[in-house]
């Protein structure tokens, strides 16, 4: 497997949590703060790419991208922070960032901001 990078981001809830979601794999994490959000999010990337691996899925499973709808409300918390940026705030949880995973697997694998 190549080395990739997967497009991922993050959003508060009303109701206080933190989801980050991965648009490539079509992961989805949900946790109290937003760096726990994104470790496990990491943790879940690296275990699906591990499976994927060990099973010889490599040309079928990756990419697995999300929904449209999901998309649709990526680049609506996108634009909704453009516009608040503008106007010097800044949508509060929402993170947009890429990660790249190694192209070959080792025994401490780590994600990396691309």
């Amino acid at each position: 497997m190549t080395e990739q990078t997967f497009r991922c981001y993050t959003e508060k809830s009303p109701d206080g949590q933190y989801y980050a979601v991965c648009l490539d794999l079509n992961l989805m994490d949900k946790r109290e703060t937003l760096d726990e959000a994104i470790l496990a999010l990491d943790e879940n990337i690296l275990g699906y790419l591990a499976s994927v691996r060990e099973h010889g899925d490599e040309t079928t499973a990756v990419p697995r991208p999300v929904r449209r709808g999901e998309w649709l409300h990526f680049y609506q918390l996108s634009l909704h922070n453009v516009a608040l940026v503008l106007l010097g705030r800044r949508l509060d949880g929402f993170l947009a960032y890429t990660k790249k995973a190694p192209s070959a697997p080792t025994p401490a694998m780590r994600l990396a901001y691309a």
